[in-house]
């Protein structure tokens, strides 16, 4: 494999000693401080910028001081900056395009630093995918320059290359994929029930920002906004988002047996039903039976005693009248789906989009969907087709799109390839987050903002891993080769 040119590096050779160490605290510590006080009502109209640059000033200081706080650091604002957003909007005012919601996107894209500083290294089965996805992203941008102006474009794009871009990086700094594990698997390991206990308390109580911020952002189609009444949407600004952050850290939980998860995983099953996001149920029951089947045989058995323990606790609570009736009635409906209301709506939103295709070859562009339409002097723009195969289409029209679905193929066909998932439990998880989100492809877009961000950071945790394992002996294909590989020299091992 060409990617894997060097051997990986010692756990000390990430600049990780004391000064690297402060800068990345003393950065977040001002981000904390910044953070706290937009949350007590300081800063006023100014705040949103100051939040903004403190946050890029921190994924910077990280980026280079401390590589795997970064990482880290860009799920926590995918995760928390949309709950930042509905306080401040609470406390000056709302505003339906808040600069705050650039923060993520922002950080994310610090990653492509890393593509400029390694563009030698972009080469091998696990980076040529990318051209094709890149070039048909670079194609949809100037189709919506063009049809939707150069804001809306512009926005959709950094929202597209962002996640790309960080999926790169993680693959390019495969050396030190301990480092990027644990401090990711950390980041998940408090995030995870926080997140999860959050949505419970929102449905329970429906805090005064929240209640805020659907009647003003009219969001009404998850629910009304009294208790009980909507769907639960957490830290993010809605259920879906919302849905697979919890889906996606349930998988690595339980696929790498962190501490604590036993609680973690009933609270996120909890959280999880009450989004009523019928796709993410599917999609974690996809990606639960991969990290059982395809992972390392020695933990399938605790494995399947812990989930039987998660739904034990969780049948009682669900059991509850307040929960029955909603949770109940939306698990029935898998029954008649062709009667459900959004099912239907979903079919009427796919057809108008497959004439659309077939009247406009060259696709909308991007901007056309998403949230660039509120940047955007157009009117009549659909924010979502609720099917992320034809929106991939419908904004990137066959050229983009078709650049895009080859792209994504070459990664599939790169991922079977891999044989190391039955030896590391992380490598694993990450293929099974992937593919569960892979399953919801066809009802909505997981290529770009925060569902991108997980989709493609799963995605390059996977090629990381997988690097790093066959640099180091364990991604052989069979068990003598990885036994001659420990037992040469080392200088006789391939770098």
């Amino acid at each position: 494999m060409e990617a894997v040119t060097a051997r990986p590096l010692a756990p000390a050779a990430q600049r990780s000693g004391r000064s690297t160490a402060s800068a990345s605290t003393v950065a977040f510590i001002l981000f904390g401080i910044v953070t706290l006080a937009g949350l007590l009502g300081a800063g006023g109209g100014l705040y949103p910028i100051l939040f903004v640059a403190a946050a890029v000033t921190a994924a910077l200081v990280s980026y280079y001081r401390a590589p795997s706080r970064y990482v880290a650091f860009v799920f926590f604002l995918w995760f928390f900056t949309p709950f930042v957003r509905r306080v401040i909007d609470y406390q000056h005012g709302f505003k339906p395009a808040n600069i705050v919601l650039v923060a993520p996107t922002l950080a994310t894209m610090v990653a492509m630093l890393t593509l400029l500083y390694r563009a030698r290294e972009l080469r091998g089965a696990l980076l040529y995918p990318f051209t094709l996805t890149l070039a048909g992203v670079a194609y949809g941008f100037f189709i919506g320059v063009l049809k939707v102006g150069m804001f809306p474009a512009t926005y959709a794009l950094i929202t597209w290359i962002g996640p790309i871009s960080f999926s790169m990086h993680l693959i390019l700094n495969w050396r030190i994929l301990p480092a990027l594990r644990e401090s990711f698997l950390d980041f998940l390991q408090w995030a995870l029930p926080l997140i999860a206990a959050y949505g419970l308390y929102q449905v329970a109580t429906m805090p005064a920002w929240d209640r805020y911020w659907m009647e003003m952002a009219e969001v009404f189609s998850i629910g009304v906004p009294v208790r009980f009444g909507f769907r639960a949407f957490g830290t993010m600004n809605s259920p879906g988002p919302y849905a697979v952050a919890l889906l996606v850290g349930m998988i690595f939980m339980l696929g790498t047996a962190r501490r604590g998860m036993v609680i973690s995983l009933t609270l996120g099953l909890l959280a999880l039903l009450l989004t009523r996001a019928r796709s993410s149920w599917v999609a974690l029951i996809v990606g639960l039976l991969i990290v059982q089947l395809m992972g390392p045989v020695r933990r399938m058995g605790r494995n399947w005693i812990f989930l039987l323990f998660m739904v034990a606790v969780a049948v009682p609570v669900l059991s509850l009248d307040v929960f029955r009736d909603t949770i109940f009635s939306r698990i029935a409906s898998f029954a008649s789906l062709n009667e459900d209301s959004s099912v239907r709506q979903r079919l009427v939103l796919s057809n108008l989009a497959t004439q659309a295709l077939g009247a406009r070859a060259e696709g909308e562009g991007l901007g056309a969907t998403g949230g660039g339409t509120k940047l955007g002097t157009a009117t009549g723009r659909q924010a979502s087709i609720d099917n992320g195969f034809l929106e991939v289409f419908y904004v990137l029209g066959w050229p983009g799109g078709s650049l895009v679905m080859l792209g994504l193929l070459g990664q599939l066909l790169t991922l079977s390839r891999f044989r190391d998932s039955r030896e590391d439990s992380f490598a694993n998880a990450s293929r099974a987050a992937m593919w569960a989100l892979l399953s919801v492809l066809f009802i909505g877009d997981i290529f770009s903002g925060a569902i991108g961000a997980m989709f493609w950071g799963a995605y390059g945790f996977a090629c990381s891993a997988h690097a790093y394992n066959f640099a180091t002996g364990k991604g052989l294909r069979s068990r003598r080769l990885v036994r001659e590989f420990h037992a040469a020299p080392p200088a006789t091992r391939p770098s």
